[in-house]
């Protein structure tokens, strides 16, 4: 039993965390966690069970999965600090998955949901000169199977919103569902008066419009003095400050102030400008000036808007067009086990990648990184916990709608947060569409609307490209589970493009470091190099080729994925140790912010181009090119004075290079110094397609093993007897074009209804 010094010790409110290990046991999932017997043990605070448990196989088997077929039930005894108070609260920051919590033998209250922080009023149950006994029943079940899907994108219907969940084919490996009390767990005493929550919105011109959340938990009227303050955090600009009376009768209220900040510094991506942040410190004084409570927040200054048409996305900055570089991100599969450090690790590697983006990807990260991308300049695509197919009915809707609205409460003074999505593929079977057409995805639409109207918002990522108005992103996977070619990417313009990459393994060191994933994939020990080097040409390829839509159609891309979680095959241009495989150096290299580059299609050239997402201009530019044989003879060269333009894509000239073995381009300014340049190998030889991917599968690491001799084909999987009939190359190939979603939205509405029916009779 351990305190911490008090965290706020200038008010009347104490926070004080209660630190130390817990005492955990499993018992039945339907078990009343005070009568349920067993032997106790200790784990450390802040920590996914499985860490715990299984500290040396994390990862894969069924010994993951029996941890998640039990409830844990979680004891600790503490003490009330000897100071005075009127209303005692326990503040959960997350709780992994469901939790109901016990003080005293007396039921405080229960909170569902991975992320979202949950504070629970157990003053009447709390010994104020004795030990307390906290209990708290943690869950996170198995779905049951679903006798229609197939591995893994429908073997179940997820009724857990949850994005951190087995999702296979090198993402999250099929039995981790991770558990637990993760994140610290405080005691706020006060006297019955607090600030809950601040609301932030901001314009350019210096206007700070602050809603607060304001609770007076006694049985009387207070009256007192609310004090505001905005100072400048990172920079030197002016504040302000404003005092005004405040009366609240019992109960939770809103209070609504504007504030305006003189010469305001606004928030920039860090491609753009600084990205300048503010505090607001607020208190809630009573009449003799004693604060009673306070709350502060980091905030930007900046403003934001997606300009969506049939023919073109463009996001816009603070009014200025930018274009987004970014990739999608989870920064570990157990999110306990992160450190300042590794998130510092992590967004540095995106930035040296010269992204300005991060997609958080099905789900909400710890707050440590929003901090570290509000200072950073990073902007985020923020995608709430729902992935592939979730439950249809409106009860489950209604769990979805509360946890959405605590994800954009909890981020929404974010200034890196630059959109709301409310479901990554819900039709990745494309004729499953209830989720998208019935429940949830129409009514989380709505309220992240309602909610927020400042930022843009998604109904879903993927999969509803003609549906521009509520979605209209694109994922395409050509030259990796879609085709065997990924020039064919050429042939199709995008607005935004947020997925896209190729699944290499990791380093031959990293892979060596488990057993279970060695035993699986040592026959690839001669190949990594080549599969990086598949990655990177895909990478480098396709990335281009979006960033010469942007003169046409497109606002950016996020390519997927920036780091693998797990030790095995995935998309991640760094593997889980962080060491970078090819495409690292192509995505870092094609997302220059200023890149010279060749236009073609895997056999001839087109064009020269220069992408400049600066405001600065490069007026004469001097572009060099030069094309060789293998000998390094030249063939071909030239060169052109060019105006480079700020933020934008341009081309320069046409060029018509065929066979060769390099070329080389070159960006000098006026002066003479070399702005950038690029290399081009065999450029008119694209790669084909690794043997055996993408259908060669490992079912225990739930990976793509790609020519291994005996590994199953996923086309195979939970497949109907009818469909096996079908030759397994025909079904893989339709399978293949069916992921492309390329028939008329009306028609395959139609047949997801027909199919419904038919699975329903």
């Amino acid at each position: 039993m351990t305190f911490a010094q008090p965290l706020q010790p200038v008010t009347r409110t104490l926070e004080t965390r209660l630190t130390g290990d817990w005492q955990v046991r499993p018992t039945a999932l339907n078990a009343d966690p005070l009568t349920a017997q067993g032997d106790w043990r200790s784990v450390p605070e802040c920590t996914h069970l499985q860490t715990v448990l299984y500290p040396d196989r994390p990862y894969w088997g069924d010994h993951l999965r029996r941890i998640n077929r039990s409830a844990w039930v979680y004891k600790r005894v503490f003490s009330l600090p000897e100071v005075p108070y009127r209303r005692v609260r326990l503040r959960f920051e997350a709780v992994d998955y469901f939790a109901s919590v016990w003080v005293n033998g007396h039921f405080a209250g229960e909170h569902e949901g991975n992320f979202a922080p949950f504070t629970l009023d157990v003053t009447p149950f709390v010994h104020t000169h004795a030990e307390n006994t906290l209990l708290v029943k943690v869950t996170s079940p198995w779905d049951e199977p679903s006798a229609h899907g197939s591995y893994p994108i429908d073997h179940v219907a997820r009724g857990l919103v949850k994005g951190l969940y087995e999702h296979g084919e090198g993402v999250i490996p099929p039995d981790v569902n991770p558990i637990g009390i993760w994140r610290p767990v405080s005691l706020l005493l006060d006297d019955g008066i607090s600030i809950d929550r601040a609301t932030i919105r901001t314009a350019l011109d210096g206007q700070v419009d602050v809603q607060l959340t304001v609770t007076n938990a006694t049985q009387a009227p207070f009256e007192g003095i609310l004090d505001y303050a905005i100072t400048a955090d990172n920079h030197t600009g002016a504040g302000v400050n404003l005092t005004c009376p405040v009366k609240l009768l019992p109960g939770t209220h809103t209070v609504n102030q504007r504030l305006i900040v003189p010469d305001p510094q606004w928030w920039w991506s860090w491609d753009q400008g600084a990205p300048n942040l503010y505090q607001l410190s607020c208190a809630i004084c009573d009449n003799q000036s004693t604060a009673l409570s306070s709350h502060h927040e980091t905030f930007g200054i900046r403003s934001l808007r997606l300009e969506r048409s049939a023919e073109r996305f463009t996001y816009y900055l603070n009014e200025r067009p930018i274009f987004l570089r970014g990739s999608s991100y989870i920064p570990a599969l157990y999110l306990s086990t992160l450190t300042p450090h590794k998130l510092e690790r992590d967004v540095r590697l995106a930035r040296e990648a010269n992204l300005n983006l991060l997609r958080v990807h099905v789900h909400v990260s710890p707050q440590e990184l929003y901090d570290l991308c509000d200072r950073n300049g990073i902007m985020i695509w923020q995608d709430f916990e729902l992935n592939w197919i979730q439950e249809h009915t409106l009860a489950f809707e209604a769990r979805a709608r509360v946890l959405q609205r605590e994800m954009i409460n909890l981020l929404g003074n974010r200034p890196s947060v630059i959109a709301w999505v409310c479901h990554n593929e819900p039709t990745m079977v494309f004729t499953r569409r209830q989720n998208l057409e019935q429940h949830p995805d129409p009514a989380l639409y709505a309220d992240a609307l309602q909610q927020d109207p400042t930022r843009p918002v998604f109904i879903c990522s993927g999969q509803i490209e003609d549906d521009w108005q509520r979605g209209g992103d694109v994922h395409s996977y050509y030259g990796s589970i879609w085709t065997a070619d990924y020039t064919d990417i050429a042939k199709h313009n995008f607005r935004l493009n947020t997925e896209f990459g190729f699944e290499a393994p990791a380093a031959l060191t990293t892979l060596q470091e488990y057993p279970d994933v060695w035993e699986r994939l040592n026959h690839l020990e001669g190949q990594i190099d080549a599969l990086w080097a598949y990655q990177a040409e895909l990478i480098q390829y396709q990335v281009e080729h979006f960033r010469r839509q942007r003169s046409a159609c497109c606002t950016g891309y996020i390519h997927f994925w920036l780091a693998d979680m797990v030790p095995q095959v995935g998309c991640g241009v760094l593997d889980a140790n962080r060491i970078p495989k090819g495409g690292y150096a192509a995505l870092q290299r094609a997302s220059q912010p200023l890149h010279v580059a060749l236009e073609h299609d895997g056999r001839q050239a087109a064009a020269v181009w220069v992408y400049n997402d600066t405001m600065q201009a490069y007026p004469n530019a001097l572009i060099s090119w030069v094309v060789r044989d293998a000998a390094g003879n030249v063939l071909v060269e030239g060169k052109q004075a060019f105006d480079v333009t700020a933020n934008a894509s341009q081309k320069v000239c046409a060029v018509a290079p065929t066979d060769c073995a390099r070329v080389e381009l070159t960006l000098h300014t006026a002066a003479g110094d070399l702005a950038t340049d690029n290399v081009y190998t065999h450029p008119f030889r694209p790669t084909p397609r690794p043997e055996g991917y993408p259908w060669k599968f490992d079912p225990y690491l739930g990976t793509k093993v790609f020519n291994k001799p005996d590994a199953p084909s996923l086309a195979d999987y939970n497949v109907n007897r009818v469909l096996k009939m079908i030759p397994l190359t025909v079904r893989e190939g339709l399978a293949e074009w069916g992921m492309r979603q390329k028939m008329p939205l009306w028609l395959v509405s139609r047949l997801a209804q027909v199919g419904d029916r038919l699975l329903r009779t």
